[in-house]
């Protein structure tokens, strides 16, 4: 199984919640690049998670504009979500490739929990960054990061 996780485009400050923040035109921008460079790593994606929230919806809209493919929005992947109950609803998934879309601190957690088997040091993911692993099973430190793409 691949497991791609994005990070949100950078996201404006301007905003009456953290909720509604949308992304700024360089956020845009910068993940519209990095899909399109990345098309070919990218087709392989079968399904496309998101987080409710404004800034990883918008994100989403971009790979599903480019890979055609749905966006199913999941409350379990917010910013202060548990990495180990994403990996439970990922081990109830039949899937065999998904891209997440969320935030930080849970990406960085959720890269840390699956390749080393903790969250002692997390990812640190920029925005807009997609890394792509490669899961026997969702169980923490049996996964391999085979790719980290950080936008230009």
């Amino acid at each position: 199984m691949k497991l791609f996780i994005a990070r949100h485009g950078e996201a404006s400050f301007d905003a009456d919640t953290d909720f509604s923040r949308p992304l700024t035109q360089r956020g845009i921008d910068q993940t519209r690049v990095l899909a399109d460079q990345n098309l070919s790593t990218l087709n392989e994606v079968r399904s496309i998670w998101a987080s409710p929230l404004l800034r990883a919806q918008q994100t989403a809209k971009i790979y599903q504009e480019i890979l055609e493919l749905d966006i199913h929005t999941q409350p379990f992947i917010t910013p202060d979500s548990s990495p180990k109950q994403v990996l439970r609803q990922l081990s109830k998934a039949n899937l065999d490739s998904l891209l997440i879309v969320s935030h930080q601190p849970l990406v960085g957690d959720l890269v840390s929990l699956l390749v080393e088997g903790n969250c002692f040091q997390p990812h640190p993911f920029v925005t807009s960054e997609l890394v792509v692993l490669e899961c026997d099973m969702f169980e923490p430190g049996l996964s391999h990061l085979i790719k980290d793409i950080i936008p230009v």
